[in-house]
């Protein structure tokens, strides 16, 4: 994807995001970032994915009164980076994010969906009960396996779903 598409991308996740109140100083919202590493993704797209998700957080009023996030990068197989716990800070974040790592593979959404269901939305990973519950997909082409039963998992527990892809 070229630069103008990500940027069209974030355009399209920022108006999103604040139309269901992210942006309010007070909104507490438990954001999982749901980030496509697999073989079709060029390492260059990867580059400017991490760019994205900068300014996705520096978009952001993050906190543990606020918005945290948390994030899985999936390909083969999901595997979690941080929880939403796990960094409460703008700051903290942005340094997280410089050291994400790209690892190919194939494209299993639906794997990955369950898996932010099972292990990233929890309590015990600092799910709020009092959080708004957003996911946000950002892949470039079609999962290789079944999308629907863990996406409507997820709408059944409450957890907005938001997909960006090319």
């Amino acid at each position: 994807m070229t630069g103008d598409v990500w940027t069209e991308l974030m355009v399209h996740l920022m108006v999103l995001l604040w139309s269901s109140g992210v942006h309010c100083e007070t909104a507490k919202v438990d954001l999982v970032m749901l980030v496509d590493e697999s073989g079709s993704i060029s390492s260059n797209d990867f580059d400017q994915i991490k760019m994205f998700l900068v300014a996705i957080v520096n978009g952001l009023n993050i906190g543990p009164d606020a918005v945290q996030i948390g994030l899985t990068l999936f390909s083969t197989t999901p595997r979690t980076e941080w929880h939403l716990n796990t960094h409460q800070t703008k700051q903290s974040l942005l340094r997280a994010i410089k050291q994400l790592k790209q690892t190919g593979g194939d494209t299993n959404t639906g794997k990955a969906l369950e898996h932010i269901l099972d292990i990233q939305f929890k309590p015990s990973m600092g799910m709020r009960p009092d959080s708004r519950r957003i996911a946000v997909l950002i892949t470039d082409g079609e999962s290789q396996d079944q999308v629907f039963l863990p996406s409507k998992n997820l709408k059944h527990n409450d957890i907005e779903v938001y997909a960006i892809g090319d």
